[in-house]
């Protein structure tokens, strides 16, 4: 059906797919492949067999709390880009990039146990950044792929809207843990918004060359930092 992926797990490798699409993923390396290519892979003995039914009810739910907690932020709180509690800040973002890469990990062991998760550091265009391996989200169906995407925004959601109760006195320090969450939504850079923006038009972004690659990473960054650029004079 085209809303469950069938997942074969053989000895060495995995094969999800279902009337649309066909991956074959080995390790962390993944591969979309046709269904005369399955049968020229799939020749062993399937260890296991696993249908994955998607929801798109928890991808909704996933986008109406984040977009609740926005909305009651900047509704009870002024808002601005830096000011002299900028430190502070900070410390709270960095507090909050833990809870995010996990709300990624959890969310992708829910919908399916067998993945792996690697954690890593990288720069995009000039931005350091952790970041949590996903990949194993391109054996879910659409929308299940998406929340996992949209994992690490929902936990800061959920964080969020726990302090407008437990902790009201600091919601003034959590403007750059709220400019974080909303550059995660841009499709420019590859973030959390770009593969999501990817995935509900069923494109992938493996097998990409290193160059064609670094050349959208740094034009994807110029761009961010115009847009933060310009927000530090409009906000």
């Amino acid at each position: 059906m085209k809303n469950t992926i069938k997942i074969e797990q053989y000895d060495n490798f995995a094969i999800a797919e279902n009337n649309e699409l066909c991956i074959l993923q080995n390790g962390f390396d993944f591969y979309k492949i046709t269904k005369q290519q399955k049968a020229d892979y799939a020749r062993g003995n399937v260890i296991a067999c696993t249908y994955i039914q998607d929801s798109f009810a928890f991808f909704t739910t996933s986008l109406f709390i984040i977009a609740l907690s926005l909305i009651i932020y900047f509704a009870y709180y002024d808002y601005t880009l830096i000011d002299s509690n900028y430190m502070i800040a900070t410390l709270i973002l960095m507090i909050n990039i833990p809870i995010h890469e996990l709300g990624h990990i959890l969310i992708l062991k829910l919908f399916y146990k067998p993945a792996k998760v690697k954690i890593g550091f990288k720069f995009m265009f000039i931005f350091p950044a952790f970041y949590v391996d996903t990949s194993f989200s391109y054996l879910l169906p659409k929308y299940k792929k998406i929340s996992v995407f949209l994992g690490g925004t929902l936990f800061n959601a959920l964080f969020l809207l726990t302090s407008f109760i437990l902790f009201p006195d600091m919601l003034h320090y959590y403007y750059v843990l709220i400019v974080n969450m909303l550059v995660n939504f841009l499709p420019i850079i590859k973030s959390d918004g770009y593969y999501s923006f990817m995935a509900i038009f069923n494109k992938h972004t493996f097998n990409k060359g290193k160059k064609r690659t670094r050349i959208e990473d740094f034009i994807r960054g110029f761009i961010m930092y115009l847009c933060m650029l310009g927000a530090s004079y409009v906000l």
